[in-house]
């Protein structure tokens, strides 16, 4: 639960060498000092009490916005434009066919949540859509979108001219935030201009990059995200911020032959930040492998590993997004219905991952029917999250005016398991506000769909849309999903023994009577 924005002063504790102080800080007096919270937590690493201060501001403000709003309605949480950070003048992008970044949002993308300190981190671009490779912050503390970074410039072949930083890239599913690196990831996927995986360049031989990481915590819109001087202008020459780094060949096992179409879902595991992933071990399939990918200790050096702990075999796996089920442990993707698969949900059970033989961990095909008992029809543009709160896997892809969305409980056995229940019913939830994104998504939603449990509520971000003259939007919007109640099915087999014990409490009953008369 977090405190009523009425509460004016918090405490905050600084460590030192020497001691420990304690003092109270009110956001009036930080206000009065000069220091905006969202501006100074965008460009700069802050003192572990501005820092506090902002992220418990954010998630007071997503509360406030959320008690006002009704269940199954949404509010607009942005107020500013997307446009009104992007770069300007001899910072920008000066490829004359790449100089959109508002295709960062409609070009086959995602965005990861910080939930630790209510920010969204929004990077991509990439093939031949737009070269820029800033990053995006918005915040949750003013509503306001800021510039994490400037543009790297673009050299010979597509490189980025400095190897420091990565290519823009078309990211599908594939951006996640790691609490406990704190730290932004990325495994891009098709990447500018080539349309497949990061590369770097020696100037003579080229080799493959990433995944990437990126440090908040050095974030300044007015730096790139390189090395001095690997910016685009080269007249007033922009200093580096080395925010990015590349985790190629930083651990043990294999990585995925690409990521193209990939999904991604997040979890902690031992103290670890685990990201949980379907990819191609290969060229494009349609029956990505299922991996998983626990991250080290960056900071201090450690390294990473690599496991396939599944395969797909029963649905096939195309464009799509993914989620995690916390309450059942399972990975939940959106499947692909082409010709005899026509299952709209593939579902592994992560305590069945397999590391020694991922065979023995295959996908479960699950069928979506609407209410009426007809088919729904999965498309690769749906968004998906699971709502821990309620038990529910909650769709969204934008369509019918955007503010549609549909929701299905985890059908499971009395052990929690998938087992025979293939068939859940999606239900289709109208937006109860007259207010909701316009939606209309050129590529689908994908990674722009995200829960956060603190706030029981959806995280979206809207497709790029103009605002007036030279001005573009991306809203910010928040749902606030629908109480139901979760399902829970008997298997058959339980089925059996609840009737073989209501037979043998009669028989007793009848024996009893026997005695007594």
């Amino acid at each position: 639960m977090y405190t009523s924005s009425k509460q004016k002063k918090r405490q905050f504790a600084i460590p030192c060498k020497t001691a420990r102080f304690e003092f109270s800080v009110s956001r009036k007096w930080l206000h009065t000092a000069g220091l905006t919270l969202s501006a100074v937590f965008i460009t700069h690493s802050l003192p572990p009490f501005i820092a506090q201060a902002n992220a418990q501001s954010s998630f007071e403000r997503l509360s406030s916005l959320l008690e006002a709003t009704p269940a199954g309605g949404w509010v607009n949480a942005s107020t500013n434009f997307f446009s009104d950070a992007w770069p300007t003048g001899a910072d920008a992008v000066q490829v004359s066919s790449q100089q959109f970044p508002g295709a960062i949002v409609s070009a086959w993308s995602s965005f990861a949540w910080d939930s630790d300190n209510g920010r969204l981190m929004l990077w991509g671009g990439g093939h031949a859509n737009y070269y820029g490779n800033e990053m995006y912050v918005w915040d949750g503390a003013t509503g306001n979108w800021g510039r994490g970074s400037l543009p790297s410039r673009v050299g010979a072949g597509g490189f980025i001219v400095d190897g420091a930083a990565p290519q823009s890239a078309h990211t599908y599913d594939n951006n996640i935030y790691l609490p406990v690196n704190g730290m932004f990831l990325t495994f891009g996927g098709a990447a500018a201009p080539t349309g497949w995986n990061f590369q770097t360049t020696d100037g003579t031989n080229v080799s493959r990059a990433g995944p990437y990481l990126w440090d908040p915590l050095k974030s300044d819109p007015n730096k790139v995200g390189g090395t001095t001087g690997s910016g685009w202008d080269t007249v007033n020459v922009a200093q580096g911020g080395n925010m990015w780094i590349d985790r190629q060949g930083q651990w043990t096992g294999s990585e995925p032959g690409q990521y193209i179409n990939g999904t991604a879902a997040y979890r902690t595991e031992n103290g670890h930040d685990v990201v949980y992933l379907t990819a191609e071990q290969g060229s494009a399939s349609g029956f990505p492998s299922l991996y998983r990918y626990t991250l080290g200790d960056v900071r201090n050096g450690g390294k990473d590993t690599w496991e396939v702990v599944g395969v797909t075999n029963n649905t096939v796996g195309y464009q799509g997004a993914a989620t995690i089920d916390t309450t059942h442990n399972l990975y939940i993707r959106t499947a692909t219905p082409i010709g005899p698969y026509t299952s709209a949900l593939a579902v592994w059970d992560l305590d069945n991952a397999n590391t020694a033989n991922p065979y023995r961990n295959q996908d479960t095909g699950i069928h979506l029917v609407k209410e009426d008992g007809s088919d729904f029809i999965m498309t690769g543009t749906y968004g998906i999250g699971y709502d821990s709160a309620n038990n529910t896997i909650v769709l969204w892809n934008g369509s019918n005016g955007g503010g549609e969305v549909w929701s299905a409980s985890v059908v499971t056995d009395a052990d929690g398991k998938i087992g025979t229940n293939t068939t859940w019913t999606v239900h289709e939830i109208a937006s109860s506000t007259l207010e909701h994104p316009h939606g209309s998504f050129y590529t689908g939603v994908l990674g722009k769909w995200h829960y956060d449990t603190a706030l029981n509520a959806f995280i979206a971000v809207d497709e790029i849309a103009g605002a007036g003259a030279g001005v573009w939007d991306a809203g910010v919007w928040l749902y606030k999903p629908m109480t139901t109640v979760a399902a829970i099915v008997p298997e058959p087999e339980t089925y059996a023994l609840l009737l073989a014990g209501l037979g043998l409490v009669g028989w007793v009953a009848h024996k009893r009577r026997r005695i007594n008369m």
